[in-house]
Parts: structure tokens; C-alpha cells; sequence
């Protein structure tokens, strides 16, 4: 009897050990078994929300050239793509009727001319009349404008660079008949370019009367690299159809990339920040149900540990830096920003707010 009994309290010492050890793990393993979050610590942003806007490249200066006179083109001396300086000769014209006109407005002025001066002697001893005279002068100034016409003329035979640029296109070929005012090439100065944006009358009325001081381009062709712009004008009028202002800007045209008229860019410029508290949320991190948005936040509940609150959030319109906060949450909150959808109120999960 003896025997059994010790076995007895062997097997109940054994038991009672094997509990003792079960209830020292069992905190242990619900502290392995926290789920871990990502979080963000909510602090004020210095500077405001940049307000992205589609933009045109074009040309500082871009004329369309063409002749003055009409006639067959005998000479095209420039190529598409072409640096030419101010100037320089871009096309002729077969100048053979214009140097016939000019020859014979020369010598009706020369003989006008002459009979003038004769008649400025006859007049002074009365040998022709008053009305004579005026008739004479009469003829005189007007060979003399028609021989200025024909030497204009004849000078218009030459199409020449209003500027300095390059040639964008040209319309015309060699021996083609042309009429005046036919546009033979289009000029432009790409030096410097400027970007057109449209602005929508909502973003245009809380503008400051200052230029803005912040202004960017990107190009998709050319990632990770910005370049900045200044302000040039704007209008004061809006599109009939868009209502919106053409806002434009310049920039240098940079001498490693090809910007030229016509590309596409994004222009970002600094908005009227309104977000007094200045403090902003990621859009991934606000949620909605049937009581309004709200965010999930944790706070420390003990060492490695913390609490899930849910916060309702009062926030703005969407911008670059996220959505602007009204009210709800304060600067130093920690906002979750990844698995919300696996948490509730009042939730423990593994946090360490030393580590974040």
C-alpha cells in the first residue's frame, strides 16, 4: 500500500509541475501571438500641398514667315531643324520682273525728275503756268513712290530671319509658285520655352496676387529630374468653354534633352495651403463607414504592446501630401497604415513606439 500511495504523489506531483509550467508559457505565447502593424507618427508639414497641373511646351517667340510679293521660288537655303541667326536669307524668289518694274520706275523718275527741275526755273519768270507747275510736281512725287514701291519690291524677293532660332518646318519647295503672305517656314526661338497650364477658376480665386515663388516641370521622358520655372502671365479672363486661366511659364531650355514645342510636361506649384493644423493623412490610411471617415491609431499599452482606438476624422479635399486633417486626430498620434482591415477597437497588437 505504501508503494502505491508514493506512486500516487508522484504522478500528482508531476501534474501539478506540468500546470505550473503550462500557466508560466501561456502569457508568453499570447505576447508571441500579437499581430504586429505598421504605423505612422502624425507630425505637422512645413510646407503645403503641391497641386499638379498637364502642360504644353511651346517656343518664346515663333513667327510664321512668308513673302511680301509673289513669284516662283528659285532658292530655299535652310532645313527643317536648322539654326539660323537673324538675318539670314531663308529663301529667294526669281527676282527678273520685279528688276524690269524697278528699271522702269527708275526712268520715270529720272524724267520727272528732270522735267521738275526745269519747271522750278520756268515758274520764277512766269514762262509756264501755276497749274502746270503743280503738274510737274505732281508727276515728280509720284514716280518718286512708285521707284521706293519697286525697290521695296524687288527687296522682297529675299525672305529673311526675323530672329534668331531655328527653323521649325518649312511648307515650300524649290520652283514652286508662291503668293504673298503664303507661309513658306515657321521660325522659332527655343532658347528658352514656356509651358502653358490651364487653372481652374476653384484653385485660380485662392492664388495670392504674388507670383508664385515654387514652381516645377517634369517630363516623363526624363525621370527623377525636375526643372524650375518662372512665372511669365497669366490671364485675366477665362476660357469660354473650360473656364479656366492660361497660366504661363519659361524656363531655359536644358542643353542634354531635346524639349521642343508640342511635348507634354507636368507642372507642380505650391498651393494656397488652407490646412491650418498642417497636419495630413495618407489616403490609404482613411476609412469610411455609415458614421463618416475615420482612421485606426494605436497607443502604447505596456512595453512592446499597444492598443487599437478607432478615430472619427473630419478631413479635407485630396491633395499631393494626402488628405488634410480638419479635425479628429492631433500631431503625435500614430496612424495605422497597413492592415486595417484586420483590426478592431481595443485590440492588442505588438508595438513599440521606440522603434517606429
Amino acid at each position: 500500500m505504501k508503494i502505491i500511495k508514493s506512486k500516487q504523489l508522484c504522478v500528482m506531483a508531476s501534474i501539478c509541475l506540468a500546470l505550473i509550467g503550462c500557466s508560466d508559457q501561456q502569457p508568453q505565447q499570447q505576447s508571441e501571438q500579437l499581430r504586429p502593424v505598421r504605423t505612422l507618427l502624425l507630425s505637422s508639414q512645413v510646407d503645403g500641398p503641391l497641386v499638379e497641373f498637364p502642360a504644353v511646351v511651346d517656343a518664346a517667340s515663333s513667327a510664321d514667315l512668308s513673302f511680301k510679293v509673289s513669284g516662283e521660288v528659285t532658292d530655299l537655303l535652310v532645313k527643317q531643324g536648322e539654326e539660323i541667326q537673324l538675318g539670314d536669307v531663308i529663301a529667294k524668289l526669281d527676282t527678273t520682273d520685279y528688276q524690269l518694274s524697278l528699271d522702269d520706275a527708275q526712268a520715270n523718275y529720272n524724267k520727272a525728275q528732270a522735267d521738275f527741275s526745269r519747271a522750278k526755273q520756268l515758274i520764277k519768270s512766269g514762262t509756264i503756268s501755276q497749274s502746270d507747275y503743280d503738274q510737274l510736281q505732281s508727276h515728280f512725287t509720284s514716280a518718286k513712290s512708285k521707284l521706293a514701291n519697286a525697290k521695296n519690291n524687288l527687296s522682297y524677293t529675299s525672305l529673311k530671319a526675323s530672329f534668331s532660332g531655328v527653323v521649325a518646318r518649312t511648307y515650300i519647295e524649290r520652283f514652286e509658285e508662291v503668293q504673298a503672305k503664303q507661309v513658306v517656314a515657321t521660325l522659332q526661338d527655343i532658347k528658352h520655352v514656356t509651358l502653358k497650364v490651364n487653372v481652374p477658376e476653384s484653385l485660380m480665386i485662392k492664388v495670392s496676387k504674388d507670383a508664385p515663388k515654387h514652381i516645377i516641370a517634369e517630363f516623363s521622358g526624363i525621370p527623377d529630374k525636375t526643372f524650375p520655372l518662372d512665372f511669365v502671365e497669366v490671364s485675366t479672363q477665362a476660357d469660354e468653354v473650360t473656364k479656366a486661366y492660361e497660366v504661363t511659364l519659361s524656363m531655359t531650355r536644358p542643353e542634354n534633352y531635346n524639349i521642343l514645342p508640342g511635348m507634354t510636361a507636368k507642372v507642380l506649384a505650391k498651393g494656397a495651403d488652407v490646412n491650418k493644423s498642417g497636419l495630413y493623412l495618407p489616403i490609404n490610411t482613411v476609412l469610411k463607414d455609415a458614421s463618416g471617415n475615420y482612421v485606426w491609431t494605436v497607443e502604447p499599452a505596456g512595453a512592446g504592446k499597444g492598443e487599437i482606438k478607432k478615430k472619427s476624422i473630419v478631413i479635407g479635399e485630396v491633395s499631393t501630401l494626402g488628405f488634410p486633417v480638419i479635425s479628429g486626430v492631433v500631431e503625435g498620434e500614430y496612424i495605422v497604415t497597413a492592415g486595417m482591415s484586420k483590426v478592431s477597437e481595443g485590440q492588442l497588437v505588438k508595438f513599440n513606439k521606440e522603434a517606429q
